[in-house]
């Protein structure tokens, strides 16, 4: 809702009247309140009416008194109230008003005061008037530093949004933007499945810029050799890391380092020998082995701890890859043994046959397995790749998505996906729920990566 907030005019009075009318405060002049001096008050106008005022009266040189407060009922909840209270406390600061008091019959309005401005009661006043409460015989005297209240104002907040950040739900969690990781190519993919895969080094670059025009900061990189077979070549890899940081230094590149089709460290390996343009910023790291329907993805301990010696060494940083509890586990085990450290990028993928399903207690389970200082990415595979993608940017976390984990754009499994199109979803959805998408540097500093 959007109002304005003004100094009062004296042609404004009638208005003010008629806004302290349902609260019985417009009985001006009272043995409580006299006559209303515009010059003190400030008023809440939405859509050219008069909906809120509030006023205030100067003791002395140091000291002060608000007055009366209100805002018609059919505009109450939106934050008016609190706007006036914190325009005329300005007001007053500015004065040189250091002591501020108010009086109060209404324990929601005492309570109000206490929570959103430091008061505190100093005294009680008997009632001349019941001001339509006849229930309380007396008003409370409250008092505020104004030099206090304003000096800790922003201190307040800054730990009032962390408190949110930490333990409140969407949407008042103040989120970060959303990293949106695009996986390309993947290894299973071909021409014949769908017509949209990028497989030759030229069509990868190609669509990872248009992945990054489209709102995706990270692209997660499968090659494919002139017979569009997985490979681990490094010199692929370069022509395609080369290629896109030639148009894009920013965005983020993973590599993977997978075990489904080598099981060699030295080919599995490889790609983290590549120098500069060509070394990566990322590398996949699967935490341990899995059944996929189309075959294994071996992944000893062994090669693990391997693999993440060889990122750690080269300034790399995993992309750790979570299929089940007990691959989060692992994470805790490399991290305390030094083997991954600090701010850890997790993908957590649902869906797979045999391991976790796509359900919100798996999801659930999984972030509660994670070591200290994750930020987690949710993938669903196959026809759970939209419902988990919803998941992840309504509960705060980041995204995976792309051709890579679901060839198509419907559950029923007949439109071909693009990558780009599947990126622009997230991002429609991302957008709907009010949250930003994040740029390549944005996520950058949000992963802890340096900037290029």
């Amino acid at each position: 809702m959007r109002y304005e907030i003004r100094e009062a005019k004296r042609e404004d009075i009638p208005g003010i009247l008629a806004v302290m009318e349902p609260f019985n405060m417009h009985r001006v002049p009272s043995p409580e309140m006299e006559e209303l001096d515009a010059g003190c008050f400030y008023t809440a106008w939405f859509d050219g009416k008069l909906v809120g005022a509030a006023g205030y009266k100067v003791l002395g040189p140091t000291l002060a008194k608000t007055t009366l407060l209100a805002v018609l009922p059919e505009y109450s909840g939106f934050g008016i109230g609190t706007a006036l209270q914190h325009r005329r406390m300005e007001k007053l600061r500015d004065l040189g008003i250091s002591t501020l008091r108010t009086n109060a019959d209404r324990p929601e309005t005492i309570i109000w005061y206490k929570k959103k401005f430091g008061y505190r009661e100093i005294g009680k006043l008997k009632k001349v008037s019941s001001f339509g409460l006849d229930s309380v015989d007396s008003w409370t005297t409250l008092e505020t530093d104004l030099v206090a209240y304003f000096d800790g104002i922003d201190e307040r907040e800054r730990e009032r949004r962390e408190y949110i950040a930490r333990n409140d739900a969407f949407p008042l969690a103040p989120y970060p933007p959303l990293i949106i990781n695009a996986c390309l190519t993947g290894m299973i993919p071909t021409r014949v499945q769908t017509p949209h895969v990028p497989l030759s080094c030229d069509e990868i670059v190609q669509d990872a810029l248009s992945a990054a025009a489209a709102g995706a900061s990270v692209v997660h990189l499968h090659a494919r050799d002139v017979n569009g077979e997985p490979t681990c070549d490094p010199d692929l890899y370069a022509r395609i890391l080369t290629g896109i940081r030639r148009v894009n230094r920013d965005l983020i590149c993973s590599v993977t380092t997978s075990g489904r089709n080598q099981r060699e460290f030295d080919q599995r390996s490889a790609v983290l020998r590549l120098e500069g343009e060509a070394k990566p910023d990322m590398a996949s790291l699967t935490t341990g082995s899995l059944n996929f329907i189309s075959g294994t993805s071996a992944n000893s301990i062994e090669m693990i701890e391997r693999l993440a010696i060889a990122m750690k060494e080269r300034g790399i940083v995993p992309e750790l890859e979570v299929f089940d509890l007990g691959m989060a586990n692992l994470i805790k085990y490399l991290e305390r043994n030094g083997l991954v450290s600090g701010k850890k990028y997790v993908n957590l993928l649902l869906g797979n046959l045999n391991t976790a399903p796509a359900t919100v207690g798996s999801l659930s389970a999984l972030i509660s397995a994670l070591p200290e200082n994750c930020v987690w990415s949710l993938a669903g595979l196959g026809q759970f790749q939209l419902p988990m993608n919803a998941m992840a940017v309504a509960a705060g976390g980041h995204v995976r998505v792309g051709i890579e984990d679901s060839i198509y754009y419907d559950y029923g499994k007949t439109r071909p996906a693009t990558n780009r199109e599947l990126i622009e979803r997230v991002v429609r959805i991302s957008g709907e729920l009010g949250r930003s998408v994040a740029t390549p540097g944005e996520a950058r500093a949000i992963l802890g990566l340096p900037a290029r």
